[in-house]
């Protein structure tokens, strides 16, 4: 089993001295987010990629940027092609980069009237640019998961699939692990993480309420993947100290141990 972190993760430095952190902390891999950096630190995203190889990780997947997902679901097909074609595009960034997958939202956090119709156009759309690119679309269970689970349910394409994100999916009682049961083997990436169930905290497994053992237990019975992934953010405590010792706690907050999982 391999393990893998987000490349943001609450402390301000500069792109390749966080991924240094990553990897000094012992991960094989890193996730980042597909968008440029800016001051103080300006940085162009096609310049990523090398950075992370050159510190000896791999590359897990991309994370779309956050672009107004609700147009995907209320404007029409004329006004949503620029938009799609951003995506596409992506996509094809990520068979450019040997990058095997790109994570992105169903919708925004605002209140709007999806059209379930409209939704389904543009991942299909999307689904099939996965499929030319040879690239693993993973949609996450963000807010309003019915619509996740529409399009799962919809569109049934090998490339096609989720990202399983713990945080999110232990803010909403009605949801608490329903969505990872039933579509455990549609995931094409993770996102696991620690909440209070009131926040979407983001902490290190272990520091919340989420009962991540039962989690890791439903993911291991899936043999397709083979990278643990942490989206994780440090709390103010965890700022006051050292960015590596961070890193290094999170590596071993949940551990796989001849292949159950066990967390410390």
């Amino acid at each position: 089993m391999n393990y893998s972190m987000f490349s943001w993760f609450g402390y301000f430095m500069n792109f390749e001295d966080r991924i240094k952190v990553i990897a000094d902390a012992g991960f094989e891999e890193a996730m980042i987010s597909w968008e440029d950096e800016f001051e103080p630190w300006a940085l162009k995203k096609e310049e990523f990629p090398e950075l992370v190889r050159k510190n000896g990780l791999e590359i897990t997947n991309i994370h779309a940027p956050f672009i107004g997902y609700n147009d995907i679901w209320e404007s029409s097909r004329m006004e949503i092609q620029p938009k799609l074609k951003v995506f596409k595009d992506y996509l094809k960034d990520c068979q450019a980069f040997e990058i095997p997958a790109m994570v992105m939202h169903t919708c925004d956090l605002d209140e709007f009237q999806p059209d379930l119709d409209k939704g389904r156009a543009f991942f299909s759309e999307l689904a099939d640019a996965a499929e030319k690119y040879s690239v693993d679309l993973a949609v996450e269970n963000v807010s309003r998961q019915h619509l996740l689970s529409y399009l799962l349910e919809q569109i049934d394409a090998p490339r096609f699939g989720m990202c399983y994100d713990s945080s999110h999916d232990f803010l909403e009682e009605q949801n608490c692990g329903r969505i990872l049961k039933k579509y455990k083997q549609r995931i094409k990436a993770l996102h696991l993480s620690d909440n209070d169930f009131q926040a979407d905290r983001h902490w290190i497994p272990g520091e919340g309420e989420i009962p991540l053992d039962e989690v890791m237990a439903e993911i291991l019975t899936v043999p397709t993947i083979t990278t643990i992934s942490y989206e994780v953010l440090a709390n103010e405590a965890w700022q006051e100290k050292e960015p590596r010792d961070f890193a290094r706690a999170v590596l071993h907050s949940l551990a796989v141990i001849d292949g159950k999982p066990r967390q410390k």
